[in-house]
């Protein structure tokens, strides 16, 4: 490195982001210094932006899927070299380097090596994780069950892809024509679109409704109407936060005899290995190809 200082776009208040000039992190005993070559952008992000931080303080950088190489290791770190591809999961992408502890520490589970995955596939692996735990670990699909998942946006279409390689039939509800296609190339066998879509997901599944539906759009009616579309004994995972949209009304008497569930899918660390073997197995699958546009190869 030859300068004393970084670029980091930081939020300072709602709707004010600004690209500051700061001093180069250094890596503390345990820590790696890592330069960022991508981040993703998250809904929370967005989110963040408009409505404000909710679990830090300004000024604030909402970055946290993030992939680049070691450039620096702290005192004592063992198992992490400079040139090493890592991924990072803590509040620090948005800039051109950052430091990061090796073990897990809050919700974070540290630095997590990718060396055998390009930059463009790397950069899913935290929101690849959360929709495999919301698949699995909170909708606990499995062959055949009936999967319904409310928008097909870059979670959304994840969720479809999971869903799907689970064996899973999949169906995906969506305004947009554009993003239904992209939801049946990752895997969904039927699209909707209209306002009437509870009472076409239960015919869709047979008249009883589905065993799950995965909301990753944040809006409190959609919570409610999934409940609805829910078969008995069913599953609703609340994947989307809700931000200004935190309430809804439900009908108790669905929950109560249908026996249904509901599930509230919270942003932190997960298991990586899972997500790391999914995108392998597609990427040796592709030839080791980075990722095309919309990303339409990870199923």
């Amino acid at each position: 490195m030859t300068s004393s200082t970084i670029r980091a776009a930081r939020l300072h208040g709602i709707g004010d982001l600004r690209v500051d000039s700061l001093p180069v992190p250094l890596p503390a005993p345990s820590q790696v210094l890592v330069r960022i070559d991508a981040c993703g952008m998250c809904p929370t992000d967005a989110r963040k932006y408009a409505i404000g931080v909710n679990d830090g303080h300004y000024p604030f950088n909402p970055g946290h899927e993030w992939v680049g190489r070691v450039v620096a290791t702290g005192e004592g770190v063992q198992g992490f070299e400079v040139g090493q591809q890592v991924y990072g999961d803590t509040y620090a992408g948005y800039a051109e380097f950052a430091a990061i502890d090796t073990q897990p520490a809050g919700w974070s589970r540290g630095a997590l090596h990718v060396p055998d995955l390009t930059v463009e596939r790397a950069v899913f692996v935290e929101p690849m994780a959360d929709c495999l735990h919301a698949v699995h670990d909170q909708g606990q699909v499995g062959p055949g069950h009936r999967v319904v998942v409310i928008g097909a946006g870059s979670m959304g279409l994840q969720m479809v892809a999971v869903a799907a390689h689970a064996g899973a039939r999949v169906l995906s509800v969506e305004p947009r024509r554009d993003r239904r296609a992209l939801a049946e190339r990752f895997g969904a066998e039927a699209t909707l679109e209209g306002p009437d879509w509870v009472g076409r997901t239960r015919e869709w599944a047979g008249g009883a409704g589905p065993e799950l539906v995965i909301v990753t759009v944040p809006r409190g009616e959609l919570a409610a109407r999934s409940v609805a579309a829910c078969g008995p004994g069913g599953r609703v995972v609340l994947f989307a936060g809700f931000g200004e949209e935190g309430e809804a009304r439900i009908d108790l008497n669905r929950l109560h005899y249908d026996e249904n569930r509901s599930r509230r899918q919270r942003m932190g660390r997960r298991p990586a290995a899972p997500a790391l073997r999914a995108l392998r197995a597609r990427a040796a699958a592709a030839g080791g190809r980075g990722a095309p546009a919309g990303g339409a190869d990870l199923r």
